[in-house]
């Protein structure tokens, strides 16, 4: 397997999509990685070797306003996640894998098959939601200020209903809004499917404070891109979709 930067990969405009590429000998197919908020290409790397070894490319891309990738974070990260599709097409059908905001992005492609890992798709935040992005904000992204991305969640607008084939996975103690977000999710993606992760997971805590009750939950849902778990059913089922006639 051929590991390389990508230092060719453009956006419309012409600003450069840094990545990381993983090529197998004899490649079925491609998959874009697609990090969420606060994070980067290095922490989907796991995820892309799972990919690889399963026979597709596997393309791990940062998004703008994260990693090396300096064009100020908005609504062009949805142009670069397309070029870096249409730049793994000549691998054959291509899906996107992508977590959190890089799963609700997945949804919203135009790739053959994607894989949405507790994506960023709800009835309504919760206000313990809301103030952690705007108390907390990850030193991983480049915001203009803190809860940046809930304007940017609204400017995207809902995933269109498409009949592609999707997974949605989600920790079995996942926030539970995001919980909530799937059967919206569900009704309008008649090709998806939902699977829970099980192992691997926080338990939820008892305690007086809302906060503190939530945490285990929003760690659950961070957490699910390291998870052994969620690394081979997303991989499996993706082996399985871009290998189909």
């Amino acid at each position: 397997m051929d590991f390389t930067r990508v230092n060719d990969l453009k956006a419309p405009d012409g600003h450069a999509i840094p990545a990381f590429l993983f090529t197998p000998a004899s490649p079925r197919g491609g998959v874009v990685v697609c990090h969420g908020y606060g994070a980067s290409k290095e922490q989907m790397l796991g995820i892309a070797t799972a990919i690889a070894e399963r026979g597709a490319a596997a393309l791990a891309i940062d998004l703008c306003g994260h990693g090396e990738n300096r064009t100020p974070i908005g609504l062009t990260m949805r142009e670069e996640l397309e070029a870096a599709i249409v730049s793994l097409r000549r691998f054959g059908r291509t899906a996107v894998i992508g977590h959190s905001l890089g799963g609700r992005m997945a949804l919203m492609s135009s790739a053959d098959v994607m894989v949405a890992m507790s994506p960023s798709v709800m009835v309504q935040m919760s206000p313990q939601g809301k103030w952690m992005f705007e108390n907390l904000p990850s030193p991983g992204v480049r915001e203009p200020y803190s809860g940046y991305v809930l304007e940017l969640l609204d400017k995207m607008g809902p995933v269109p209903p498409h009949s592609r084939p999707s997974l949605l996975l989600y920790s079995e103690r996942d926030i539970q809004a995001l919980l909530d977000g799937a059967a919206g999710l569900m009704a309008q993606l008649p090709g998806a499917e939902k699977r829970l992760v099980t192992e691997e997971i926080r338990p939820d805590v008892q305690h007086d404070n809302g906060l503190i009750r939530y945490l285990p939950r929003w760690y659950n849902h961070s957490e699910l891109r390291f998870n052994s778990q969620a690394c081979t059913v997303a991989s499996e089922w993706l082996a399985k979709q871009l290998t189909r006639a």
